[in-house]
């Protein structure tokens, strides 16, 4: 049953969607890099803007304008701001790309041609590197309850994720800073789920595809270029990020864990918020609290009375 309809034919190889909200800089290299490397498939480029205030869209259209523009009046979250693009594409395949990532070779002919080759498979994610080209961890199996709870306490180590990737092929989830998705996908299991703002929604996509019986590869015969944090942590909306990732992961939480792990989630939240606040009350009172939302009293005091 189909449960969703595209707007045009997949005329193409490839749709690449980008979401950008003040990213102007590191998109332009994005897009260099996108533009200089692709080559032997037929692509298109989609840019969706969420009311960036830098000037980046009227940089995007006169550096590149075969690229397909979007232009929000609000920011509209990224889940909502892909599904936007997804409408928009006449892709067989389509790429969600972040702004702060590079491509350092052809990476988007061989994963095409990969995935010609191997239609079992409905979705893809390919290597991931640092600004050091040094492989990141990535996350490639569902976090459970327990992975929430050490990272709502600090304790989770991504670093031990490097060890569980090696000589794996079919894998639970990819990473979402490159997210590749057979068209087909979207017609059988519908959009992203826009109750997400900001995080969780490949999880939450990769567990939907999955209920459809369909198979997810990890692909690091190439690897993209990921300049972590050069979207979320921009220091003047670092607050509301913050309040966006907490919202979309008690949504997350209800969605897939149990009543049990939700009180248990909500509970290690409230104490981490609780101790959180108390620390930058003395760091405020010993002259040494940070600038910004680290140490934001109003922001702490704010998550602990969030329901």
């Amino acid at each position: 049953m189909t449960v969703f309809q595209f707007k045009k034919p997949a005329k193409i190889d490839l749709s690449i969607i980008i979401v950008s909200f003040n990213t102007r800089d590191v998109l332009l290299d994005c897009l260099t890099t996108v533009y200089a490397q692709t080559e032997g498939i037929s692509y298109e480029v989609i840019v969706v803007d969420n009311a960036s205030n830098d000037d980046t869209p009227d940089s995007v259209a006169e550096k590149f304008p075969d690229v397909h523009l979007i232009r929000n009046d609000i920011n509209k979250g990224f889940s909502s701001a892909n599904n936007q693009g997804i409408c928009e594409s006449a892709g067989k395949w389509i790429t969600l790309l972040n702004p702060d990532t590079r491509l350092i070779e052809n990476s988007f002919q061989k994963i095409c041609g990969y995935m010609q080759e191997h239609p079992e498979f409905s979705l893809l994610g390919p290597g991931i590197i640092d600004e050091k080209s040094q492989q990141s961890p990535t996350r490639l199996w569902e976090d459970t309850p327990q992975d929430a709870a050490w990272k709502i306490l600090g304790l989770y180590n991504p670093n031990d994720e490097l060890q569980r990737m090696a000589n794996t092929e079919e894998v639970l989830v990819i990473s979402g800073c490159c997210f590749v998705i057979n068209r087909e996908l979207f017609e059988e299991v519908g959009l992203f789920d826009e109750n997400y703002f900001l995080y969780n929604e490949e999880d939450d996509f990769c567990r939907r595809a999955r209920e459809h019986g369909k198979r997810i590869c990890f692909f690091p015969e190439t690897s993209i270029q990921h300049l972590h944090g050069k979207s979320t942590h921009q220091p003047e909306h670092r607050e509301k990020v913050i309040l966006e990732a907490y919202k979309s992961n008690l949504y997350f939480y209800s969605k897939y864990y149990s009543c049990g792990w939700n009180l248990i989630l909500r509970s290690l939240y409230k104490v981490t918020f609780l101790a959180g606040l108390i620390r930058s009350a003395f760091r405020h009172l010993a002259g040494s609290a940070t600038q910004g939302a680290d140490d934001s009293l109003r922001l702490k005091l704010k998550l602990l009375l969030l329901p």
